[in-house]
This record gives structure tokens, sequence and C-alpha cells, in this order.
């Protein structure tokens, strides 16, 4: 019985696999490269974020990511540039990503920009049927095949932003070429539409506490629209506490601390709200950032978003 399950759950994500291929995790908010390319360089120094995402734990074959992502100003910061590696592990499939993106940015007013970010990658799916050892006939050759693809893709993204607030668009997979097919048709790797935006307000005289509501909105034409609605305060420009809303999936609680000028870390616990709630322990981020800044750059420009 224990194998049956553990195959039934593989076959569920492999599924999710193909119906939701863009990474999903909680703390985008504060790390808005993993969302659109058009972030690379909207601070005056260079960052860094380490994430890592264990989702559904205790579930047979849950989905688990490991993330890294640099990106900082160049040209008098008119332009930027990003860097992004991503490994997702679903059931039978691993995906790992490396992208570049490149960014310009316009000025709208003396405290806004508008800038527009695009990202060159390359996507590596392995689809691991040896994996299923000890559980199906391993005498059929079909069992003991695995798949290597290697797919270019490209995304395209906008993103205004002011000390306070911010609003992108981002397209990704705006372009795939599946290197099996002679007229360089897409990939079956599928265009999806993000829409985010967030602000930031003072609460008292002081401005020691701070609150962002922001909000994301996500759109693939095969499937159903989506959004996140998410709440979270700052307490003297040094912690961060807050929640998410995921529409059908989860409720998520969220705390981020400053530690120094430049490392701050980060933890999100999604409680699921689906009909899986009652086969796993919710999902699980951490997250670890280092600004490599001046500290009195840090102080003139708090990292809000």
């Amino acid at each position: 019985m224990k194998r049956i399950a553990t195959v039934i759950s593989m076959l569920i994500f492999s599924f999710f696999a193909n119906a939701q291929q863009e990474l999903q995790i909680s703390q985008y908010m504060f790390n808005g490269l993993f969302l659109n390319p058009a972030y690379a360089g909207t601070h005056p120094y260079w960052s860094g974020t380490l994430l890592h995402r264990s989702q559904w734990v205790g579930f047979s074959g849950n989905p688990w990511s490991n993330l890294i992502a640099v990106d900082g100003p160049i040209k008098n910061e008119k332009m930027g540039l990003g860097f992004m590696i991503v490994n997702d592990n679903i059931g039978l499939t691993r995906v790992n990503d490396i992208s570049a993106a490149y960014s310009y940015k316009i000025r709208v007013t003396d405290k806004s920009q508008l800038s527009f970010g695009l990202r060159a990658g390359i996507r590596n799916t392995m689809f691991n049927v040896s994996d299923l050892e000890n559980i199906v006939d391993q005498g059929d050759p079909l069992y003991n095949a695995n798949e290597s693809l290697w797919i270019p893709k490209f995304d395209f993204g906008a993103y205004w932003y002011s000390e306070r607030g911010y609003l992108g668009l981002s397209i990704p997979n705006v372009l795939s070429i599946d290197p099996r097919k002679a007229d360089n048709s897409d990939a079956g790797i599928r265009r999806h539409f993000f829409l985010n935006g967030g602000y930031v307000w003072d609460l008292n005289a002081s401005g020691s506490v701070k609150f962002k509501p922001s909000f994301l909105v996500k759109y693939e034409p095969t499937a159903p629209i989506s959004a996140d609605i998410n709440a979270h305060f700052l307490f003297n420009d040094r912690f961060w506490l807050g929640t998410s809303y995921r529409h059908n999936a989860a409720v998520v609680f969220m705390a981020e601390y400053q530690i120094t000028e430049k490392l701050r870390a980060g933890i999100a616990y999604d409680a699921t709200t689906s009909a899986i709630r009652q086969y796993q322990n919710g999902s699980f981020e951490v997250m670890l950032g280092y600004d490599f800044t001046q500290k009195l750059v840090k102080i003139k420009h708090p990292r809000y978003f």
C-alpha cells in the first residue's frame, strides 16, 4: 500500500510540474528579481539572496527548491544586471534554471523611475523514471529511461518604483525554443503573466511603525487566475512581520529581520487551505540576504521591497 501511495504522489507532483511551471515562493515581495527581470539594479547597491523552500512537508515526493540571486546597478545606476540560479524538484522531475537579466531605467519624476528588463536563460528539465526503483518492475525498459532536455528561454518585465511604492508587470517565458523542433516552435513551457505592487505607509508620527500592503496576480492561459494579498508591518526599519492569503491555496505567515546594516534573514510558513492539507504539514521557507553597500547608503535608502 505504501508503494502505491508513493507512486500516486509522484504522478500527482509530475502533473503539477506541468500545470504550474513557474516556481512558487512566499517571500517574493522582498526578492523582486525572482518575479521580474526589470527589478535588477533598482537599489543603489549590489545584493545577494539565498532561499530554500520545502513544500507540503510530510508528503512523499514533495516539492523542494533552492534559489540564488544577485543583482545591482551599473553605468551610474542607469542600468542593472542580475543573475539567478534555480534548482526545483517535484516528484520525478528535476528542473535547473540559469539566467542573466539586464535592465534599463528611465526617470519618471524626481522620486520615481521606470525600469524595463530582459532575462535570458537556459532550463534543464530531467524526468528520472529510474527513481521508481523498488516500486515498479525493474525489468521493464520503460522504467530505466531518463529524459533530459535543455531549453533556451526569455523573460520580459517592466517595473515602476519610488521610495515607498512599486508596480511591476512581468512575462516569464515570453519566448522559449525547443531544439527538437525544426520550426523552432515553443518548448511546451507556457507563457505566464505576473502583476504585482505595493506601498509603504507610516503608522505613527515618528515613522517607527510602517504598514506595507501588497498583491500579486498570476495568470496562465490554461489555468484560472490566482492572486496573493499580503500585509506586512515594519518596526524600527528592522523587523518585518506579516501574513499573506494565496487564493484557494494557503495562508502564509512570515518574518524578516535586519541582523546588521548588510545582513538580513527571513522565514515563512504556508498553512495549506486546499484539500491536500490533510496529507501534509505545510510549507517552509528560509531566506538569507546580504547587501554589498556602505552603511550611509542603507540608512538613506532602507529596503522596503
